[in-house]
């Protein structure tokens, strides 16, 4: 960059040597110039402050592009919103078809029935454990559950792309979440989070009680990301007491900056840290109102052989046949799959594992893959033989050792009392 200083003193020289009268027209453009440049680069550094300020990385859909600005009818309200390809932006990183316009989603809107997202993932997608990683988080914390998707209409479809971004609520058919590679386990849950129904938290309609929004630090065109859902047409409720700024679903203090200074502050002006580890208190006290858990009728017991029962043990260690009561590690909730499959959640929340034969049986799993799956084969009466998909047989092992699924045949062993069925 030009030095003014340098500047002034080529003026000096020019003043002495009586060229300044011509030389002057130059001189003020190109100090014009200087000024110039100096003020973009500045509003360009500020722009990518919001990396440095948050240690995360802003959810957005098109990172490195700006849309043009477009006014549209939704649920009876006009919104601004970008229009980048052939999606409508909303709040950054929240895509809406263009013929989506007149649909309704929103936390009051868009549930998945029964608490079960189905999901699949794009083959070849890079650093595939931040997915999984974030569906563990979510089933760990919440009711929720994430199954492997087989021919369900919707579902989820992680992908690879530009930024981050998502749909809010169940849309119905594919829905894509798309992660660029920058994007991390933390911004998966927050897309997960718009996925299952969750707005911004600082969309929400009583937001001004804790927080101000600072619109002349906003980057020009940007401003709309900061409405309320109620300004946005949106419908929508309020399922904690209180603004939380410590939720996965909030902006930093310096999103959309263009100047460097914040955009949105507490209400005594002080600037706050936005975070992305997970899934905050409050974020899940919310979450447990929009699917409270389901109360299945389906929870039976397991009753070897040898009389003992089928414990969980609580998904600390390999299961067990010895229990002589039936205690709360000894319940199982039968979840019906497709292709007369079943599977088993135990009282913790995690699924029996047939771990494919290759070692003791688990309840430990978070999601269901083909080693949780099933069959359940009568052996008359409420006598059962459970069937991996390892074409083997769940063996009680009489309860001297750690249950396996590694049998051949149907012996003794391999028949267990259902209660419950």
């Amino acid at each position: 960059m030009i030095n003014i200083v340098l500047l002034l003193k080529l003026t000096q020289t020019c003043i002495m040597k009586n060229n300044f009268k011509i030389l002057k027209p130059f001189l003020f453009g190109l100090m014009i110039s200087v000024l110039l440049i100096s003020c973009e680069s500045q509003e360009l550094e500020s722009n990518n402050q919001q990396e440095t300020y948050d240690d995360f990385v802003l959810e957005q859909a098109y990172p490195d592009e700006t849309g043009e600005l477009f006014r549209i009818t939704l649920n009876g309200e006009e919104i601004d919103v970008e229009s980048i390809n052939k999606y409508y932006i909303l709040e950054g990183d929240i895509k809406i078809e263009l013929s989506d316009t007149n649909k309704g989603v929103g936390r009051t809107g868009g549930r998945w029935p029964n608490n079960i997202v189905h999901y699949s993932i794009e083959n070849g997608m890079p650093n595939q454990s931040r997915i999984t990683n974030a569906i563990a988080h979510w089933e760990s914390k919440t009711a929720l559950r994430f199954e492997p998707r087989t021919n369900q209409s919707s579902y989820v479809y992680f992908k690879n792309g530009s930024g981050c971004s998502s749909y809010v609520g169940r849309i119905g058919g594919r829905q894509d979440i798309t992660l660029a590679n920058g994007c991390s386990t933390g911004n998966t849950i927050h897309e997960i989070g718009h996925a299952i129904g969750l707005w911004h938290e600082q969309s929400r309609k009583d937001r001004d009680q804790y927080i101000k929004v600072l619109f002349e630090n906003i980057q020009n065109g940007k401003d709309f990301n900061f409405k309320t859902y109620i300004e946005q047409g949106q419908d929508g409720n309020e399922y904690t007491s209180s603004l939380d700024l410590g939720s996965i679903m909030m902006y930093g203090s310096y999103a959309f900056s263009k100047n460097g200074q914040p955009t949105i502050t507490r209400v005594n002006g002080n600037t706050y840290n936005a975070q992305r580890n997970g899934l905050s208190d409050s974020d899940v006290l919310g979450i447990n109102k929009m699917y409270p858990p389901v109360v299945s009728d389906n929870i039976i017991e397991l009753k070897g052989n040898n009389d003992k029962y089928v414990s969980s043990e609580n998904g600390g260690k390999p299961m067990n046949c010895n229990r002589t009561t039936a205690q709360g590690w000894e319940k199982f909730e039968v979840i019906t799959l497709s292709g007369g499959k079943v599977a088993l959640k135990g009282n913790n929340g995690k699924y029996v594992s047939s771990e494919n034969g290759t070692s003791s049986i688990t309840c430990s799993r978070a999601q269901i893959g083909s080693w949780e799956q099933f069959t359940l084969v009568s052996r008359g009466g409420n006598k059962y033989a459970l069937k991996g998909n390892n074409n083997k047989y769940v063996s009680s092992e009489n309860g001297a050792k750690p249950m396996t699924c590694n049998r051949a045949s149907i012996g003794n062993w391999e028949e267990f009392v259902i209660s419950g069925l």
